[in-house]
């Protein structure tokens, strides 16, 4: 053995004997989460001669335990909340839905009606008309200076949102040929006469809110903004499947509930809206997955989603004759329809997430793949996740 050999094995010997002292609960590399519990208190400060001592308060103050309810162990470290049970912390979001703009404001109506005037003050931008009880805000006309041949008027409509506590404001802009007459009544149309300039005032306005103090000055006027009516409930009557009842049209409840299905722990998988149906797989393990991508200690790639995989694999044309059509439940959500039934029966993984009404008055239920009501926990649990996650 030469002699570097056999110095090289003295070091590892070495190193392998003090190991066992530098590992462990008593060695220097210990583990030391649980060292609190074996904390002191130190006695006060006490001020030199001659100096005053100044009255302090304990910013942390410890609270006295007994020793025998102190005791030492492992300690869980328990899972974070879902995502959806975060919505709407952010105070002020710009949401789009298709073609649509709003602003989104974590506060309620009440307490927006004020700041939406104060913007409109200090932005130089005089009030028509101000109807709390309708939620609608109109300017006078104005002049851009880059477009001095036409004048512009704006419109704002606030409503409660669909998550409780919420605001919506949606802002309507028109413009006539500067010679227009002023006594000429407005019929405000769809949608903006020009785009850009329903943007500038959803950036302006919602930059401004962002930039107010959340304090809790609110309007007694616009109390009544939105009445006494809640867009957005979780139905559960007696003897009944659980449903969500929204006081929305179609366009906007198919667009909200289809995002609602594609977040979280939800995934969309085909969806058609003539007939009004959605087919999704739910999978409570994906929002915090969802959430470790991307960390610190999150080596390798993300485990393969294969509830998802599976349900790619499905088309929508199956799902439909899949589904029983001699299930006598109640509402019929399938009748009349094109392509059900007349298939073997099978076992698809996911949920058929259902959208039947019109005028305001939609109702979003949940079946599995046959087409049958679920047990009315199971329902009221699915129905929630999508409540939550509705914008």
């Amino acid at each position: 053995m030469t002699r570097l050999t056999a110095g090289a094995v003295l070091c590892i010997a070495g190193i392998t004997l003090t190991g066992c002292g530098m590992f462990g609960n008593e060695g220097y590399f210990r583990d030391r989460s649980n060292d609190y519990q074996r904390a002191d208190s130190l006695p006060p400060l006490q001020m030199p001669p001659g100096v005053t001592a100044k009255h302090q308060e304990e910013l942390y103050e410890v609270p006295q335990i007994a020793s025998n309810e102190l005791t030492e162990g492992e300690f869980e470290v328990p899972r974070p909340q879902a995502l959806s049970v975060n919505v709407g912390l952010d105070r002020v979001k710009i949401q789009k839905l298709g073609n649509r703009r709003w602003v989104l404001v974590s506060q309620p109506p009440a307490e927006v009606w004020p700041q939406l005037h104060y913007f409109l003050r200090t932005s130089g931008l005089r009030l028509e008309k101000s109807d709390a009880s309708a939620g609608i805000m109109e300017t006078t006309w104005l002049t851009f200076n880059e477009t001095p041949e036409i004048k512009d008027k704006y419109r704002l409509r606030v409503e409660s949102g669909v998550q409780p506590d919420t605001t919506e404001i949606h802002v309507r802009h028109f413009s006539l040929p500067a010679e227009t007459p002023t006594t000429v009544a407005v019929t405000w149309p769809e949608q903006s006469t020009s785009p850009e300039r329903e943007g500038w005032m959803i950036d302006e306005m919602s930059s401004a809110l962002a930039a107010e103090s959340t304090g809790a000055a609110a309007s007694l006027v616009a109390q009544a903004i939105g009445g006494t009516s809640v867009k957005v409930q979780l139905q559960e009557p007696a003897g009944r499947e659980p449903y969500i009842s929204m006081g929305l049209a179609m366009d906007r409840a198919w667009a909200t509930v289809a995002h609602a299905v594609n977040a979280g722990a939800y995934r969309l998988h085909q969806e058609n809206p003539d007939l009004g149906i959605l087919y999704v797989t739910f999978d409570e393990n994906r929002e915090l997955s969802d959430e470790d991508e991307g960390g610190w200690f999150s080596w390798g790639k993300k485990g393969e989603d294969k509830l998802a995989k599976r349900a790619e694999a499905v088309t929508l044309q199956q799902i439909l004759a899949n589904i029983d059509t001699a299930s006598d439940a109640q509402p019929a959500l399938f009748t009349d329809m094109q392509g059900i039934g007349g298939a073997p029966a099978a076992e698809y993984p996911g949920y058929l997430v259902i959208l039947r009404g019109g005028d305001d008055v939609i109702e979003v239920r949940i079946r599995n793949t046959r087409g049958q009501p679920l047990s009315r926990a199971k329902a009221s649990q699915l129905l929630l996740a999508i409540r939550q996650n509705l914008i």
